[in-house]
């Protein structure tokens, strides 16, 4: 017969003797050997994770085998190594029972009469306790390192390192940090050329990059311990009332902050100022501009792959690539500028000449009618709303589950977020068929009437708003790829092949 061994250590038990990983799974082969059960290598599980917790990877495999019945038995050290909890104890030893596989402790036999039940609650309450007050013990204990001055745990700011939880400065760390405020207070330079100006730079990261990132940058010019006030303490995990069960993190009140003297590398005065930068470099920032550009969100790079972005310099329209200034990639893309007044009328004109085109779009409109029949669509709409059914029973079941102390609130809210996930996902997909549904039902191709439009289709489109014709090219353009003078456009609606040379264009020369 077979058994599958079980053993868990959380972090603060990996210093405790006697509970070490390597000691359970020695006591538990002994016990294996002692009962006569093999005790293949791929049976044994070990983990590093909390007691109080449900849903363990490896806790996780062990239920799959028990519940498909693939062990003849599970060995474990101790109670208080399957679970902390009294509620998932019960439940862990109700799925062994159930399928008739022993639970074997090594420490304590597992009685399943009324007292013996009771008495595993008992000891999975005290294992609980334990838990809360290794936990009270720790939080007191940092409190009272901060107290006296020392960072309780983590490691220290940039510019910083920590020698017996006391900060010292970092020398060349600490001079990137002053060139970084004084770049941003003195020179005015956005977080983004900063962040250029480093990378060509060639200045390394703390793990030793050659690549800043933003956020990086964002975080070093707001914290004010630069200036010598650092403060433990400052934020604690509440329940939002926007969303149960998920946890934020939210600042404390002041006077129960505690602060910790560290040395400063910048001055009040500087930091104020910086503060005052970065709000006037977001008052400036193109995001906040009123101006729209027209082939927004189409343009990819022919030479990189990156998106091309809409800018506007001295008055006139431009687009770029998005990699083009070295703030996302290490190496910047070799692309240029092009001018919105040469790029956009070609693209327009272009669509506008295809959309012209009667019997074109009378071929592909046939072609998608004979792609997309309505059984075919019937089907498929059945198949996503019986999903979305099952989803719905799903989270009913883990809402149960929840209720009864079978799972705990942290499984549950990551197990309902996955579930919202994929209701959104089978929502958003039966909007989609529902819509096509309709269109096919409702599409009746009168070949003369479309004729007719497309005849005066130029009239139409010569008088349409800046809205209307970026909607239009969003409608049948897929993306626009741009290689230096070569604009290839790529349709929603595929062409024929003796029309693809009709979307392969060459910008005009200036």
């Amino acid at each position: 017969m077979r058994a599958a061994i079980y053993c868990r250590v959380s972090t603060e038990d990996q210093e405790r003797e006697g509970t070490s990983l390597q000691s359970q799974l020695e006591a538990c082969l002994k016990k294996a050997q002692e009962l006569e059960y093999d005790v293949p290598e791929e049976r044994i599980l070990t983990e590093v994770f909390s007691g109080l917790m449900l849903d363990r990877p490896k806790l996780t495999q062990l239920r799959e085998w028990v519940k498909c019945k693939e062990v003849d038995a599970v060995i474990v050290y101790s109670t208080d190594r399957l679970s902390r909890d009294p509620l998932h104890l019960l439940l862990l030893a109700e799925e062994c029972d159930k399928n008739q596989i022993p639970l074997i402790f090594v420490t304590e036999p597992l009685d399943n009469s009324m007292e013996g039940q009771l008495l595993g609650f008992v000891k999975g309450w005290a294992s609980k306790l334990e838990v809360l007050k290794i936990v009270e013990r720790t939080t007191r204990g940092k409190l009272s390192r901060a107290k006296e001055g020392r960072q309780p745990c983590g490691r220290a700011l940039y510019g910083y390192r920590l020698v017996d939880g006391k900060h010292e400065i970092e020398p060349k760390e600490a001079e990137v940090v002053r060139m970084i405020f004084d770049w941003l207070v003195k020179e005015r330079l956005t977080l983004n050329a900063i962040q250029r100006r480093l990378n060509r730079l060639g200045i390394p990261t703390r793990s030793g990059r050659q690549w800043w990132q933003r956020a990086t940058l964002y975080r070093i010019v707001r914290d004010e311990a630069y200036t010598g006030h650092w403060f433990y303490n400052k934020r604690v995990e509440v329940l939002p009332k926007s969303k149960k069960g998920v946890k934020v993190q939210v600042l404390r009140p002041r006077e129960q902050w505690i602060p910790v003297s560290i040395p400063p590398l910048v001055s009040s005065e500087n930091f104020e100022a910086a503060q005052t930068q970065l709000a006037r470099n977001a008052e400036l920032s193109p995001r906040n501009t009123k101006r729209q550009y027209l082939l927004s969100g189409l343009l990819v790079c022919g030479k990189c792959g990156y998106n091309w972005n809409g800018r506007t310099i001295k008055g006139k329209t431009y687009y770029s690539c998005n990699s083009k200034l070295g703030s996302i990639t290490p190496t910047a893309c070799p692309s240029r500028y092009i001018r919105g007044d040469k790029l956009e009328p070609v693209v327009w004109e272009t669509i506008s000449r295809l959309l012209s085109q009667p019997q074109l779009i009378i071929e592909q409109i046939k072609n998608r009618s004979q792609a997309n029949p309505r059984a075919y669509l019937t089907a498929s709409l059945e198949r996503v709303c019986q999903a979305l059914e099952r989803k719905r029973v799903e989270a009913d079941r883990m809402l149960d589950a929840y209720k009864i102390g079978a799972m705990d609130l942290q499984t549950l809210k990551r197990k309902m977020d996955e579930v919202k996930r994929e209701e959104a996902k089978l929502t958003e997909e039966k909007f989609r068929l529902e819509g096509e549904l309709r269109r096919s039902e409702a599409q009746e191709l009168n070949e003369g009437k479309l004729y007719e439009f497309c005849q005066n289709l130029p009239t139409t489109l010569a008088n349409l708003t800046f809205e209307d014709t970026r909607q239009i090219l969003r409608e049948v353009v897929d993306k626009v790829i741009v290689d230096e003078d070569e604009v290839t456009i790529y349709g929603i609606i595929p062409m024929p092949e003796d029309k693809v040379d009709d979307l392969s264009v060459v910008l005009p020369s200036s």
